[in-house]
């Protein structure tokens, strides 16, 4: 029969980490802190390090995107294609292949934000029967590019609707028409290209349905558009301190309505699930529900969320892995990405991985693709590989007893 100074105590199952408060008498199925820990179906193991795919770049990979082609030309292999920038290059290889081949030079920034689409013309001009698949990347110092899927051919796209070329940082693909923002000299503007055509930046003063324009959403403060996503048949448009929900298909249509809460400090961290975002604002880790930002569990997670290196967090960024939010953070004083804290939706559960740097992310079909710092020009799956060593450290414990 157990005393006062006796107890039985009994853990029934493991649900990730929980570092509400100051952890006293936290029910011993959450860890306090802990890292390298898997607790999907309530049983503790180990975390893996996940496995470097063959085949290196001669330099640092800025941006990993892929492109699927529906119409392979022939002597091709493979339907998908990964495109990655690195050392002012653009370099392209079959998904089966190990080595990559250049496509094109004279980058000025190995940074890019991406979209795939598809265009009736080829590379150089003329109009095609069929439509070719396409690869369309921009930033604000080289402007967009086109990557061709039929002959991995690259050609400048010029946004010059006045006569005065503009180049862009962030775009999307919604309702038919390539939308862009993050112009440093026009941080409020919004455009939007011609309906099925993304090489076409006019307004069409008679039709506007069938031409381009563009939206200016000033917010007198300084603020900047970071961010653009697709969400269901909408488009939201991030800014640090606001986010914008556009509705309609075309310029009739159009309504650009605010949103409740605050926006995303860091691009690469904003990540659709279904019917919510994640992102890291300037409380943390933030949700947008489809009506308001809020701060995410901003207590379940409180000291890894404390951990992180302000000075890097624009290295920040995030994907979902299956139903896993992934957010790769610089904590303690880490230069860049050196853990990844990881959200299960269907479980509701935290868990950290550290030793696993990952740079930036790409998620194709039900794969997830990163480059990462400690391997600067290799490119790496999300499974598999070693195993990382775990802790696990449950909070203090009185075990309810009276002495």
């Amino acid at each position: 029969m157990a005393n006062n100074y006796e107890t039985t105590f009994t853990v029934n199952g493991f649900a990730g980490l929980a570092q509400d408060g100051n952890g006293f008498n936290t029910d011993l199925k959450y860890a306090f802190r802990g890292k390298n820990f898997d607790t999907t179906g309530g049983v503790l193991r180990s975390m893996e390090r996940y496995t470097a795919l063959t085949g290196t770049l001669p330099a640092p990979i800025g941006t990993l995107a892929a492109l699927y082609r529906r119409y392979p030309p022939k002597g091709y292999t493979d339907a998908l294609v990964f495109v990655a920038a690195a050392g002012g290059r653009l370099y392209a290889r079959q998904a089966s292949e190990t080595t990559w081949t250049q496509i094109f030079g004279a980058l000025r920034s190995d940074s890019f934000d991406f979209v795939t689409y598809e265009v009736n013309e080829d590379s150089n001009g003329d109009p095609t029967d069929a439509p070719i698949d396409v690869l369309l990347l921009t930033n604000a110092d080289d402007g967009m590019l086109c990557v061709y899927g039929d002959n991995l051919a690259v050609k400048a796209v010029p946004i010059a609707p006045d006569g005065t070329a503009l180049k862009f940082n962030v775009m999307a693909r919604h309702a038919e028409r390539i939308w862009v923002t993050g112009n440093p000299d026009d941080p409020d503007k919004l455009m939007y290209s011609a309906p099925y055509n993304p090489f076409d930046w006019t307004a069409n003063a008679e039709i506007p349905e069938d031409g381009a324009g563009d939206v200016l959403q000033p917010s007198w403060d300084g603020d900047s558009f970071v961010a653009l996503r697709p969400f269901g048949s909408q488009l939201l448009a991030f800014k640090k301190s606001r986010v914008w929900r556009i509705l309609g298909t075309d310029p009739s249509t159009y309504i650009m309505k605010e949103q409740y809460g605050g926006g995303s400090i860091v691009e690469n961290t904003v990540t659709v699930s279904n019917d919510r975002v994640y992102m890291l604002g300037y409380g943390g880790l933030m949700v947008y529900d489809g009506v308001e930002v809020t701060r995410f569990y901003p207590q379940r997670v409180q000291h890894v969320i404390s951990r992180i290196n302000y000075k890097y967090i624009e290295k920040a960024c995030a994907c979902m892995r299956g139903e896993t939010f992934c957010l790769a953070l610089p904590l303690d004083t880490s230069t860049v990405n050196n853990a990844i804290l990881e959200y299960n939706e269907r479980e509701r559960t935290f868990c950290l991985r550290e030793g696993v740097s990952a740079k930036s992310f790409l998620t194709f079909a039900d794969k997830v693709y990163f480059t990462s710092d400690e391997t600067p020009g290799k490119m790496w799956e999300a499974t598999g590989g070693t195993m990382l060593p775990m802790e696990w450290e449950s909070a203090y414990q009185d075990m309810g007893a009276k002495n």
